[in-house]
């Protein structure tokens, strides 16, 4: 049996797809937040409860995507997957700590509901 090797795509068009990858997935995560500000506000008739399950299957959900996207692109840019999807992951993964550490202190300091309401 023959197999067909694929050829890379060029340097730069690798590099701009990542970008664009990792950019994408930020602003939706960012995103996704904003949307369910009001959730984070256990004042309103939200059960801490409810916003942990809701902020679960958000965080998860946009890891699974990073994980997807990021194999599709990397089959697709030069046949290697599994390190793209490694890398979006992981990137996505500090970009979601580092946002949330971001704008807890932030909040302490006086800029709240930015991403998420927080209690100081």
């Amino acid at each position: 049996m023959v197999r067909m090797r694929r050829r890379a795509k060029p340097p730069g068009v690798q590099l701009g797809v990542a970008l664009l990858g990792l950019v994408a997935l930020s602003a939706g995560y960012l995103a996704l937040m904003r949307a369910t500000l009001d959730y984070s506000r256990l004042e309103e008739g939200t059960t801490a409860s409810d916003r942990d399950e809701i902020y679960l299957v958000l965080h998860t959900g946009m890891l699974v995507l990073a994980l997807i996207t990021g194999f599709a692109a990397g089959k697709w840019l030069n046949g290697m997957g599994a390190a793209y999807a490694t890398l979006f992951a992981v990137f996505l993964a500090v970009f979601m700590v580092t946002a949330q550490v971001g704008s807890y202190e932030l909040a302490c300091g006086g800029q709240n509901d930015l991403i998420r309401h927080w209690a100081c």
